[in-house]
């Protein structure tokens, strides 16, 4: 793992960051019309409750953040990456729309895997439940990112690494708190038994990252 980290991950130094700019606009420019078209939800987003609620078009609100999330996480790695592609991704944004590419490919392969993960153990669970609490944290991890890009690139402290292993542990609590509303509050009465709350995260969370890893450190 540490071999196949260093084969990817190189630091790098860029000195033109017109493209970070252009970034964060861009996705302020979807945050601005997502709030036109998704007003309910954005007026919800300050209160789980009134947000699980919402009938606006979840699924597209959900890819939208996806797609943010994807973007500026790739912001933020871009400049580790190994130059050998170079020559292909010769530029920033041509990097970052690489990136955002494998990024969207691994969330829709370890939906898939869950998929069938719970049709094979026979996990039952409520769609609409799991889809509006996925994207009410969502909506905060895009947040924690567009803050990170914007501080990464344009401040002059020294430990950059260090504040991006803090951005991960910050994107690590929110999904700790999504799993935790997520098992608190679930309809299903199954998910109140403890053993069940264990199988569902292996199964839907655990399970399909050790498949895509183990996927592609043999390929």
């Amino acid at each position: 793992m540490k071999t196949l980290a260093t084969a990817i991950f190189v630091e790098r130094s860029l000195e033109n960051l017109d493209w970070v700019i252009y970034v964060l606009v861009a996705s302020m420019f979807v945050l601005a019309i997502g709030r036109i078209i998704f007003a309910q939800n954005y007026e919800a987003l300050g209160n789980m409750e009134k947000f699980q609620g919402v009938n606006d078009n979840q699924a597209l609100f959900g890819l939208t953040f996806q797609v943010l999330l994807a973007v500026l996480l790739s912001s933020l790695i871009m400049n580790y990456l190994n130059a050998d592609y170079d020559y292909i991704f010769h530029t920033p944004l041509l990097k970052i729309l690489a990136g955002s590419a494998v990024i969207l490919g691994y969330f829709a392969l370890r939906h898939v895997f869950s998929l069938i993960a719970a049709f094979a153990l026979g996990i039952n669970f409520d769609q609409s439940f799991q889809m509006k609490t996925s994207n009410f944290y969502r909506a905060y991890s895009v947040a924690v990112l567009w803050l990170a890009v914007l501080i990464f690139y344009f401040s002059d402290f020294p430990f950059k690494m260090a504040f991006l292993i803090g951005v991960a542990l910050i994107l690590v609590i929110i999904r700790g708190l999504q799993f935790f509303y997520r098992f608190k509050n679930q309809t299903n009465q199954e998910s109140k038994i403890w053993y069940y709350n264990i199988l569902y995260l292996c199964a839907l969370e655990i399970l399909p990252v050790l498949v895509l890893f183990k996927f592609l450190t043999t390929w």
